[in-house]
């Protein structure tokens, strides 16, 4: 016959395993909890470093100056606090995370802006009439990558490594330039001229105009063509 104290023992024995093993589930849910809400807050997080070295970027290039990323992470200070006592709370997570995505999107704004301002500004710089008074192998270069700086500078929230490009390419295109004296007016007048559609026919042209593109030295970069050949 079992003894009542073996029951008994058998129970309490039941017990402790079924509160052990309720522990472990509630202890693996908790770990997952946490691994996932910690996740979310590290991409934020990372999309916030990401805003913040672009503008840092822009900076040193000579833009974004009125863009302030001071104290830009003061929130990490409380969201320590919270997690120094034990596992923050997800009302804690969404508090954080909510204020990571404010600060981002501000600083997000703030970078287009000022990137809009200067790449525009550097865009001006260049002397772009000039590219009509290159070679045909140097015009087409200079094409590229004019209007590869065109393309950089739309993007809405740049990264470093567009500034870095477009500081790249931009000093390309200017040494480019600078090889070249801005032409004549006049010149520049009949270059237009030239570029716009329907094309111009040689009866359009008098002979003191091709004679101009002689004297400019860029009559060798005038294609005459007859009609249909």
């Amino acid at each position: 016959m079992t003894q009542p104290g073996s029951v008994l023992e058998k129970a309490q024995a039941l017990q402790a395993e079924a509160i052990r093993l309720q522990e472990g589930t509630a202890a693996e849910a908790e770990a997952a909890r946490m691994s996932h809400r910690v996740g979310e807050t590290s991409r934020l997080l990372d999309a916030l470093d990401q805003v913040v070295v672009s503008v840092q970027k822009l900076q040193a290039a000579g833009g974004a100056q009125s863009v302030d990323v001071s104290g830009v992470y003061d929130g990490r200070a409380n969201f320590a606090r919270h997690a120094a006592t034990g596992a923050p709370s997800d009302r804690v997570f969404t508090t954080a995370q909510q204020k990571i995505k404010e600060v981002t999107d501000r600083i997000g704004r703030q970078l287009a802006a000022a990137w809009s301002v200067w790449t525009e500004s550097r865009t001006t710089q260049l002397p772009l009439v000039r590219i009509t008074l290159l070679g045909a192998d140097a015009q087409d270069s200079a094409r590229r990558r004019r209007d590869d700086l065109q393309k950089i500078a739309k993007k809405t929230t740049p990264t470093a490594s567009d500034v870095t490009l477009f500081q790249a390419t931009f000093g390309l295109l200017k040494e480019t330039l600078d090889e070249v004296a801005d032409p004549p007016a006049e010149v520049l007048a009949l270059l237009d001229r030239l570029g716009q559609r329907p094309a111009l026919t040689l009866h359009d042209l008098t002979d003191e105009q091709v004679a101009l593109l002689r004297r400019a030295e860029i009559a060798d970069q005038i294609e005459v063509r007859r009609r249909g050949m």
